[in-house]
């Protein structure tokens, strides 16, 4: 009986259950990017976010009918548009739990892995997303890829353009427009 009841009391003082005791940095409180997060809480669709004739009106190709294709699922919702000259301009939508972790983490291997290659290395951009995420820009660009990313209230959206004669500024130019629109709307539909 004693060895029940002593053992109860030890236990009692410094057993835990199957998680560790999350402890705070040694500076305050805990990162929320550690929190984790919860998925489905976007009800939006990519191709709801940019109309056809937004995107046409940013490469250019005015009066142009552009097909909107759409996939989506979960956390994720893609809308690729094709027509003309637009081989692809591509709106991907993210907000899967911690969105700013994963930003920070792309960007981080973009640098590690590509910062000596100028057609890979990561431009990052300030004015479309938020730029005190982690990372120093709200946003960067690639050049070889054609694809601008940028982190906003717990979404990433991803930008991509290829279109026929367009260069690096051409279709930066492009990316950066339709990201600036579609954080703008996501904003208004959160």
């Amino acid at each position: 009986m004693y060895v029940i009841v002593l053992n109860a009391l030890a236990c009692g003082a410094g057993c835990g259950g199957d998680e560790p005791e999350r402890q705070p940095p040694r500076g305050g409180k805990p990162s929320v990017l550690r929190a984790p997060g919860e998925s489905g809480t976007l009800d939006v669709r990519a191709c709801r976010v940019l109309a056809a004739r937004t995107v046409a009106r940013a490469v250019g190709e005015r009066g142009q009918e552009l097909r909107a294709r759409p996939n989506d699922s979960l956390d994720l919702t893609i809308c690729e548009w094709r027509g003309g000259g637009v081989r692809s301009v591509k709106l991907l939508v993210d907000s899967a739990p911690r969105a700013q972790l994963r930003y920070y983490n792309l960007l981080s291997e973009q640098h590690e892995f590509h910062n000596s290659d100028p057609a890979r290395k990561a431009r990052q951009i300030k004015g479309i997303g938020e730029d005190s995420a982690y990372g120093g820009a709200g946003a960067w660009w690639t050049r070889a890829t054609r694809q601008l990313v940028a982190y906003d209230h717990d979404k990433m959206v991803k930008v991509r353009v290829n279109v026929r004669g367009f260069g690096d500024h051409e279709a930066r130019s492009a990316a950066v427009t339709l990201a600036t629109r579609a954080v703008r709307e996501l904003r208004r539909a959160s």
